[in-house]
This record gives C-alpha cells, structure tokens and sequence, in this order.
C-alpha cells in the first residue's frame, strides 16, 4: 500500500471526523479575518468609542489565534494515540 492510498483510505474511513474538523477550522479562520477586517476599517480607527473597540476586537482575535492552535495539538495528539490504548486523553 503506498502513501497517498493509506491517506485516501483513512480519510473516507473517518470522513466524519475530518469534516467537522475542516468545517471547524474553516470557521475559526473566517471569523478571524472578520474581526481583522473590523479592526483596521477606517471607520472604526475614527470612531468615539475606537481604542475600546479595537482592544476588545484584538483580544478576541488573540484568543481565536490561540484557542484553535492548542485544541488542534490536543486532537492531533488523541487521534494519533487513538488505536494504541495508551493515550493520556482517552
């Protein structure tokens, strides 16, 4: 068996699990380009209420950078061990 068939067949084996990550993944990155959008509009940097908007927006993109990051090298670390029986996580 080669590689790119070993993927290909893990892939449609766990084809849930893979598509709620992607799906996941997928709206973490969008909301963050959203806020990042929000935060360096010429309106916003303009605005009465400005320097407390864009620190509330650059705390929420720091905590979206940071949360997807750790949850992803918990779940890379559970789905790696998950057929050993000797994960921490499981």
């Amino acid at each position: 068996m080669t590689f790119p068939q070993f993927v290909y067949r893990n892939v449609v084996r766990n084809k849930r699990t893979y598509a709620a990550y992607f799906l996941s993944s997928a709206f973490s990155v969008l909301i963050f380009f959203v806020y990042a959008l929000f935060i360096f509009h010429p309106d916003i940097k303009q605005g009465v209420t400005k320097t407390a908007a864009i620190q509330l927006m650059t705390a929420a993109e720091v905590i979206m950078y940071v949360f997807p990051s750790y949850l992803f090298s918990i779940l890379s670390a559970r789905f790696s061990n998950h057929g050993n029986g000797n994960s921490v996580f499981s």
